[in-house]
């Protein structure tokens, strides 16, 4: 208890200095936890997400010859639209359309719709299950609504065609020559969006007609250009292997392109999972590489403190050597210096970088999470960088010669 009592004394008359090595340190352990948590709270984001994705759905891509390329037009045109009426026959096919995303071509629907000579611009989107809607007037979708040609129209929508919105509810609207049942109707306030749409749109009130999967896709099919698919969206019916459905699609496609140059490949939702992964272990990495560099500036500042304080407290432990101290016992009080010092601007970088990381989830579009493994590597770090650089002056002061320290 002396051992420690007597190292506060001496840091306390240096405060400036000490100060000084405890932000360096600080530093390393705070970026260090948080941006292990942002690479954790990002990983499991991406695995939840892949996790979530129907396990009967896949994606068909094209990826051209770099090597020839003298048919442009089988570059230009992977797929056709008459492609899809052949492939949904094969067996195992639930559902086969054009992917929604492309360069973000077919996400959503975009045009009029007409009622008895009157009009109205749509926007209409695939309706999705994490879609809460709360229609003022009518209902929401349903399992019946399956293969049903529905549709919800917004509150504006309803009014432009019906002028009293709740006319709308049963009546039949025409889009692209086809008729739809208006079954529900929304306005901004009965919208609560999920986690994507918070991320976007929380600032503004923007909302959409919506459609079932399959009324939306077949309208979207139409609506596509043939030379705009670039991919292909395949589900699969239970009870089927997936990889092999896939395959037979594919070797469908070869069938109908014979001349392609190029291959069909399965899209694997996993890669993108594995890729995020390599770049978070790279990013751990770099960020271990400048917490190492920040506890060694911190270390040497650490060493700088105790050769400083040695050769200002000499004659101390000269008088210390000679009434009886022996060198282990002056070595373990300047290595408990050394040790508290760091150990301290550890604790404070660990409380420090937890704020933070709280902090910066409320500005991420997901949470941070730090993990036990950080907390385990920035105490270690903080005991070996105490340990390792206190350690050479500790042994100095513990070597001095009592009289001569005593007589300087």
């Amino acid at each position: 208890m002396s051992v420690i009592k007597s190292s506060l004394t001496n840091l306390k008359g240096h405060k400036l200095r000490v100060f000084i090595t405890l932000i360096w340190i600080i530093i390393g352990i705070t970026s260090s936890i948080l941006v292990s948590s942002i690479g954790n709270g990002l990983k499991k984001e991406v695995i939840d997400s892949v996790n979530s994705l129907n396990p009967n759905k896949t994606r068909i891509y094209f990826e051209p010859n770099d090597s020839n390329m003298v048919n442009m037009e089988s570059f230009l045109n992977p797929f056709k639209l008459e492609d899809i009426d052949e492939l949904s026959f094969i067996d195992g096919v639930e559902r086969i359309s054009s992917s929604q995303d492309d360069f973000s071509i077919g996400s959503m629907y975009y045009g009029d719709a007409y009622f008895n000579k009157k009009t109205t611009y749509v926007e209409i989107k695939e309706f999705k299950a994490e879609d809460k809607l709360l229609p003022v007037y009518g209902r929401s979708f349903s399992y019946d609504d399956t293969n049903r040609k529905v549709i919800i129209i917004t509150l504006q929508n309803a009014i432009d065609l019906f002028g009293k919105a709740e006319n709308a509810i049963g009546k039949g609207i025409s889009i692209n020559n086809h008729i739809y049942e208006v079954i529900g109707i929304v306005n901004e306030s009965s919208i609560k969006s999920d986690k994507e749409a918070n991320m976007y749109y929380d600032d503004i009130n923007y909302i959409t007609s919506y459609m079932p999967s399959k009324a939306f896709n077949n309208l979207m099919n139409e609506f596509s250009y043939p030379q705009e698919i670039y991919s292909l969206d395949l589900v699969v019916s239970k009870g089927y292997d997936i990889n092999e459905v896939s395959e037979n699609v594919i070797n469908k496609l070869y069938e109908l392109h014979p001349d392609i140059n190029g291959s069909y490949n399965i899209e694997d939702p996993t890669e993108a999972t594995k890729e995020l992964e390599s770049l978070i272990s790279t990013i751990n990495k770099f960020v271990t590489l400048i917490t190492a560099i920040s506890m060694f500036v911190g270390g040497v500042g650490v060493m700088n403190i105790m050769y400083v304080s040695v050769m200002e407290r000499q004659r101390e432990i000269g008088i210390r050597r000679a009434i009886g101290a022996k060198p282990l016992d002056i070595l373990i009080q300047f290595l408990v210096e050394a040790i508290f010092i760091t150990v301290l601007g550890g604790i404070i970088g660990i409380l420090i970088g937890f704020i933070v990381v709280n902090y910066a989830s409320s500005y991420l579009p997901f949470k941070a999470i730090p993990n036990i493994n950080s907390l385990l590597f920035a105490s270690m770090t903080t005991v070996v960088t105490g340990t390792v650089f206190g350690i050479v002056p500790a042994i100095k002061a513990s070597k001095l010669d009592p009289i001569k320290a005593i007589y300087k």
